[in-house]
């Protein structure tokens, strides 16, 4: 297994070197709806993530937010976020990274989140403790949500928001603070 985690991780700093270079840049700008936007860097990132992972297992899968290639008929499916936080990359805030996950007959086996900025490496494999810049660490043994700082996220359509509103004030008053910081991975 440790195969795949390497070639996650070779596959989201490479994108994410490109992405800390390209940052606070002029951008071009594939499509923009209400509460969300795509770039073009976001396809350029799926490309180069794409190309690491089925140049080394070409029979696998990616399902990404640009698309899908590769055997989707595979028990191995990359899960791929080139560029979780793109609302924040647009606006220079930067709090944005990649994401890949391999999913094996639907059990996630391997994990990567790369923040490019704070050259954060965020990895996890099945049977083996997760890792920070490769060293073990633990979540909060906090039980108590009233003690608990939450990370909460708004989908992108409007019906989804409007469902998500009192979810969220019913959070607020349970916990000690929520927090909407605008990358899912990250958060």
């Amino acid at each position: 297994m440790r195969h795949y985690l390497d070639a996650a991780v070779k596959a989201a700093c490479a994108a994410g070197e490109m992405l800390r270079h390209n940052f606070e840049k002029p951008m071009q700008v594939n499509q923009s709806t209400k509460h969300d936007i795509k770039l073009e860097i976001d396809v350029r990132a799926q490309e180069l993530i794409t190309q690491s992972l089925l140049k080394e297992f070409p029979q696998h899968a990616l399902y990404g937010e640009e698309g899908i290639v590769g055997d989707q008929a595979s028990e191995f499916q990359w899960v791929v976020d080139p560029l979780d936080g793109t609302v924040n990359y647009y606006y220079g805030i930067p709090h944005f990274c990649v994401s890949i996950a391999l999913r094996c007959q639907a059990e996630i086996i391997v994990g990567v989140i790369f923040d490019p900025i704070r050259d954060e490496l965020w990895t996890a494999q099945k049977g083996a403790a997760p890792k920070l810049n490769d060293r073990e660490f633990r979540v909060s043994e906090r039980a108590d949500l009233a003690e608990a700082i939450v990370s909460v996220g708004l989908s992108k359509t409007g019906i989804t928001i409007e469902a998500g509103i009192p979810l969220l004030q019913t959070m607020v008053h349970r916990a000690r603070k929520c927090r909407l910081l605008g990358s899912a991975a990250l958060d």
